[in-house]
């Protein structure tokens, strides 16, 4: 494709070499540039691509996309300066042969760019985009799955994986980068895919990885006051500023009535308005409206299971149709993220029978994941990594009057201190015992991480301790597990790393209780022998 028809959507000057040349592949990493690329320069938070123009260049890159900003005007020449260098338009085209062009947000136009690279893949593909601080991952599996059940070809993009119909690829980032996003959406069309279910983060939106596509249903959640700080958002009307642009780049907007924000994220909509409450909230606003009502939960054999109706009110006509469905995901914003799910379906006009189906045997991996390996107590692997999502998950597993509640977690480095104490404050409120530990520390020293997190439980009166080495606390956690007990291991979920110094290192939580167990299982064969030692000694009397 010739680098002219590449940015025929966008507003750019061409400051040297052809607008003819022809572009083989686009990137905004110049490690990934090769013979015939268009090398996007982004400003990240730690590094500017500005600064890495001659590795693309040395890599064959055929076209360089820079910001205006950068660039001067000299005599008889323009000059690109950066931090650590100056470069002169004309040497880039004579002595490389490639093209510059600038524009004004190098962000925007790469997401354009990549749309008209890969042909618009999105246009070919129903695609539902589901924003909100917490169950994104969760609707996404549960839309998926409905979806499929109902023999849709459906690609996933999100938290825990890239799905483009026919392989599995590890997701970095909630939603991608918009060259990598796009080109994902054009193997999902490759491979035969009609639908795409993907998630869509409030920092997706703000760094404009989803401009130049249009959603056929956007889907709002939920919004708490999260990702505000350094490197996230400047503030929470900003957060939800960027949440409430989703619905204006989609077709119909499902909301969730019952969260107090739903008003301020339809500002300035431009999409025809449906929604789902469980109280029958805000139902004026709405085409059509599903509801939830009969809610159960309980537990067999050591798993966790809701059980609620479905009513279907069919806007203005007085028509309700109603059905039950059972989900192996407790909890009422499980509720919700099931009512999302289904909402969507009814647009692909699926069966009661089929949704039944699919939301009966669903799991999402780290999502209230059960690997209990006894029926006497219950392991749950969960993501919750916010104050919100764990004051939900903790109030939920109450409902099944556990013996004890435990709950492990950490919180992350280089990220807003606000939510530490917080979260501490939430776990000794809700849980009878509770294990701090580390999770992805960053580049920040994980005791003072749990300084900030003790600080807040300490007030509460709350029974914890803290073992920093995330293994040690998990051993010791499945080690001193009771009958009765359900112990949530909160906060990392599906990802299999842990982030220290700047580097991550293999750790998942399903490997973490794999080895407790073998832990626990090799303590009571020693103290069944008349051993000493017995589990843990030395840390059971927090548990009494």
């Amino acid at each position: 494709m010739q680098l002219g028809r590449l940015l025929k959507d966008i507003t750019y000057e061409c400051v040297g070499g052809s607008l003819m040349t022809p572009i083989g592949g686009l990137c905004y990493h110049s490690g990934k540039a090769g013979k015939g690329f268009l090398f996007v320069c982004i400003r990240g938070l730690r590094s500017d691509g500005h600064e890495y123009i001659g590795e693309a260049l040395a890599n064959g890159a055929a076209a360089v996309m820079v910001e205006e900003g950068s660039l001067v005007s000299a005599a008889d020449d323009m000059i690109l300066y950066t931090e650590n260098r100056k470069w002169y338009i004309s040497e880039i085209v004579c002595r490389y042969g490639a093209a510059v062009v600038a524009v004004r947000d190098t962000r925007a136009a790469l997401a354009l760019s990549a749309a008209a690279f890969y042909d618009y893949p999105a246009g070919k593909l129903k695609m539902i985009g589901i924003t909100g601080t917490k169950g994104k991952t969760t609707t996404a599996f549960l839309t998926a799955g409905i979806l499929r059940e109902a023999g849709y070809k459906t690609g996933v993009i999100g938290t825990i994986w890239i799905d483009n119909g026919r392989e599995i690829d590890t997701a970095e980032h909630t939603t991608p980068e918009s060259s990598d996003l796009q080109r994902y959406l054009a193997e999902m069309v490759k491979n035969g895919c009609v639908c795409c279910v993907m998630e869509v983060s409030s920092q997706g939106i703000k760094m404009r990885r989803v401009d130049g596509i249009r959603f056929d249903i956007g889907v709002f959640l939920n919004i708490e006051p999260d990702h505000i700080g350094k490197g996230e958002h400047v503030s929470f009307s900003e957060y939800l500023y960027c949440k409430s642009r989703l619905m204006q780049r989609s077709k119909t907007g499902i909301l969730n009535f019952d969260d107090p924000n739903a008003p301020r994220i339809l500002q300035g909509h431009t999409c025809r308005v449906e929604g789902f409450s469980r109280r029958g909230a805000g139902e004026a606003l709405a085409e059509a409206a599903v509801r939830s009502g009969d809610e159960a939960f309980y537990m067999i054999q050591g798993k966790l299971y809701s059980c609620f109706k479905i009513i279907r009110e069919q806007g203005g006509a007085g028509e309700k149709q109603s059905f039950t469905v059972q989900m192996q995901l407790p909890g009422s914003f499980n509720i919700y993220n099931a009512l999302a799910a289904v909402s969507v379906a009814f647009h692909f006009r699926v069966e009661e029978g089929q949704i039944e189906r699919a939301l009966r045997r669903q799991m999402v991996p780290g999502r209230c994941e059960n690997v209990s390996d006894s029926e006497e107590y219950v392991i749950l692997i969960d993501y919750a990594h916010n104050e919100m999502s764990l004051n939900n998950l903790l109030t939920t597993l109450r409902d099944f009057q556990p013996e004890r509640l435990i709950v492990l977690f950490g919180c992350g480095g280089n990220r807003s201190g606000l939510r530490r104490g917080r979260m501490g404050e939430t776990a000794g409120r809700l849980a009878d015992f509770t294990i701090l530990t580390s999770d992805n520390p960053r580049r920040e020293d994980p005791e003072r991480i749990l300084d900030d997190i003790e600080a807040g439980i300490r007030g509460t009166g709350g029974a914890y301790v803290r073992i920093a080495d995330r293994r040690e606390a998990v051993r010791y956690a499945v080690a001193n597990a009771r009958k009765g007990d359900i112990l949530v291991l909160a906060g990392k979920g599906h990802e299999a790393y842990q982030e220290i110094d700047g580097k991550k290192y293999p750790m998942s939580e399903h490997e973490l209780v794999a080895d407790a167990i073998a832990y626990r299982r090799h303590h009571e064969g020693v103290t069944q022998e008349g051993e000493d030692g017995g589990i843990c000694e030395h840390h059971c009397r927090y548990f009494e």
